[in-house]
């Protein structure tokens, strides 16, 4: 006995997940994605992944315990910050520390902050400042390194953002994710421990003239000051790099 098929019949329709369980799993990739961004910027702050260091998704995924779309998603967020670069038929590349990249960012900072902070004064809450402005530590240790990198953004962001021109604060916002590790070598690279000892200071001293000025809504002088401790920092990277505590390219 034949059987046929008749044309009319129809195939099962392809079925999707709810809604709700697709955005569900949406949310759960962010998070991991976040959670690898973090632990990958900390290792290309602290140098764990060096400048000029080429990495692939499978060797992220394996040394973080994570899947592609999640390392995918955090790369994709470290190449827009300027940390990672797209290396074609490679993979991607830690991006390198030039001289000429430090002289752009610091150069940018010294046109742009002093004057975003110039602008601030009278907006900003002094007393936020005094509660982020921790002097780093010479303890040799990657978290309290990390701690002081998070607090100094802050500080600095704090009163960038008062200063009221968003088109600023997102420009200086980017060069602060360029900073972190340009001051990790700078603050924590130095082998001569009171050398070291006596740069902290500097730091925080710096840090405390800027607070000082703005409190007495002395603008010229929180002007001034802001660029002197640009300055103080440029010299900081510049000498730590030169003298070999960190790999780069001219």
């Amino acid at each position: 006995m034949a059987i046929t098929v008749s044309n009319s019949a129809t195939l099962p329709k392809k079925t999707s997940l709810p809604k709700k369980t697709r955005k569900a799993g949406e949310m759960v990739s962010q998070a991991l994605g976040d959670q690898v961004y973090e632990l990958m910027k900390a290792d290309i702050v602290l140098g764990r992944l060096a400048p000029g260091e080429e990495i692939t998704e499978l060797r992220l995924g394996e040394r973080y315990g994570f899947g592609r779309a999640p390392v995918r998603g955090a790369l994709s967020k470290l190449i827009s910050e300027g940390l990672v670069t797209v290396a074609p038929r490679r993979g991607y590349v830690v991006a390198p520390i030039t001289i000429k990249s430090v002289q752009e960012i610091f150069e940018m900072r010294l046109v742009c902050e002093p004057r975003a902070v110039r602008a601030a004064v009278g907006r900003v809450n002094v007393q936020r400042l005094k509660a982020l402005n921790t002097y780093p530590s010479a303890n040799d240790s990657g978290r309290q390194n990390l701690r002081f990198l998070k607090n100094n953004r802050e500080f600095h962001m704090e009163i960038i953002a008062a200063c009221g021109n968003q088109r600023l604060v997102r420009l200086l916002s980017g060069l602060y994710d360029e900073m972190d590790r340009l001051l990790n070598v700078a603050l924590f690279s130095e082998r001569d421990q009171n050398v070291m000892r006596a740069t902290h200071q500097t730091q925080g001293d710096e840090h405390d003239e800027i607070i000082a000025s703005l409190e007495r809504g002395d603008a010229e002088s929180a002007e001034q000051a802001t660029h002197k401790h640009i300055e103080t920092s440029r010299e900081l990277a510049l000498h730590a790099i030169l003298n070999g505590r960190l790999s780069f390219s001219i």
